[in-house]
């Protein structure tokens, strides 16, 4: 069965270790649903990495090895900051591929309480929203780095049992501050061969990224056609609520694989 079925492609969001959706990949694996996920870049680097890299090794990386070499489809689960650089890699990989012959492309995008923005007219992630980091987040321009402060656990962890609490902290990494500084790549959500084909799952008690932000987010988003998911949990449901996850994200694949 996994041999016919779309690859999920897990891409952790802003200072994320992959390490956090092991448990999800497991359970999608049970399902039968290969996956693959990778570190961003732009995690843990001083070094200049832009949301344009970051789009780049998503790209080349991460979905066209699965399409081109592997043979599968694609379904691209991008949680949080990795929304901007993930639906920027999926231009021309969706319906546009197809049109052009090949065989496998990706089939549906994938937004978990994500940051949406069309990018593409040279403002940063910072610039977009507000221009100021989270309350959450301290730089340190010395190194050119993010990092969580003691305010991380309540914005991002506010729902994840107790026991893994101090481990999941302790393994989130710094995330290049270039990445939220550079400007934001354009996104394919919007375009005609996503048509049908983007999901957005909001987290009700995200501290993080408030359902308000989320809501607002859509709202702001004209003549696009989202298929709204909620789940009951904090900045990351692959932490708290992972079963629940699961389950909606093998509805959302059967949809896309209907089209």
């Amino acid at each position: 069965m996994a041999a016919h079925r779309p690859f999920f492609v897990i891409v952790p969001g802003a200072a994320q270790n992959p390490a956090h959706h092991g448990y999800l990949s497991h359970l999608l694996l049970l399902k039968g649903y290969p996956v693959l996920m990778a570190w961003l870049p732009s995690v843990a680097s001083a070094e200049k990495v832009t949301a344009a890299d970051d789009a780049a090794y998503i790209r080349n990386k991460m979905i066209l090895p699965v399409l081109d070499y592997e043979g599968h489809d694609v379904i691209l689960i991008m949680h949080s900051y990795s929304g901007i650089p993930g639906s920027a890699a999926a231009a021309g990989l969706g319906q546009e591929r197809i049109a052009q012959g090949k065989k496998t492309s990706v089939i549906g995008q994938i937004f978990v309480t994500s940051l949406l923005a069309t990018g593409g007219e040279g403002k940063s992630t910072t610039e977009t929203y507000g221009g100021e980091l989270p309350p959450h987040i301290s730089a340190d321009p010395v190194l050119d780095l993010l990092r969580g402060n003691d305010r991380r656990v309540e914005a991002l962890y506010n729902d994840v049992p107790q026991n893994l609490i101090d481990a999941v902290a302790v393994s989130g990494l710094p995330q290049g501050k270039t990445s939220l500084d550079s400007p934001l790549p354009r996104a394919s959500w919007d375009t005609e061969e996503y048509k049908g084909r983007v999901a957005y799952i909001r987290a009700l008690k995200d501290v993080a990224h408030p359902v308000s932000l989320q809501q607002t987010m859509l709202d702001l988003v004209k003549g696009v056609d989202w298929i709204i998911k909620d789940i009951d949990s904090g900045h990351c449901p692959q932490l708290s609520r992972p079963e629940e996850y699961a389950e909606i994200l093998v509805e959302l694949a059967t949809t896309f694989m209907a089209l």
